[in-house]
């Protein structure tokens, strides 16, 4: 997958949206779906369940965001994260001087964002997209 760089495809917590684990179960899915919906016009034989199995697919695929968090999706209109940095103006963590004390940042991110903070968050994308 392959997307420009682009300041909407990173989260205020400095995920990098097209590697959250949803987009990721949500694009298999698809993939998925799209192999079995050509195995089964090919008449292959362990697919006889397939319409059971189609319907959890699509319920896998249904993860897919319509818009990033900066777009209003995701849970940006409850996210606290997004709000803090509302609140101080600035385009994410990365942007804060105390975001190493930061009682609502996740141990999970913090990794993410000290990456933005030393290769800069356009290099950060541009990693990512290189995947």
């Amino acid at each position: 997958m392959s997307h420009k760089t682009d300041l909407n495809l990173v989260a205020y917590c400095g995920l990098y949206c097209p590697e959250c684990y949803k987009m990721k179960i949500a694009n298999a899915a698809d993939s998925l779906n799209s192999e079995l919906e050509t195995a089964q016009t090919k008449g292959a034989k362990f697919l006889e369940s397939y319409p059971s199995l189609k319907q959890i697919l699509n319920d896998l695929s249904d993860l897919h965001c319509t818009k990033f968090c900066r777009e209003g999706g995701g849970k940006s209109s409850v996210c606290v994260i997004k709000k803090c940095c509302d609140n101080h103006n600035i385009k994410g963590c990365w942007e804060c001087i105390d975001f190493n004390n930061c009682k609502i940042l996740k141990k999970q991110f913090i990794d993410n964002v000290k990456k933005i903070q030393k290769v800069g968050v356009e290099n950060y994308i541009k990693s990512n997209n290189i995947k």
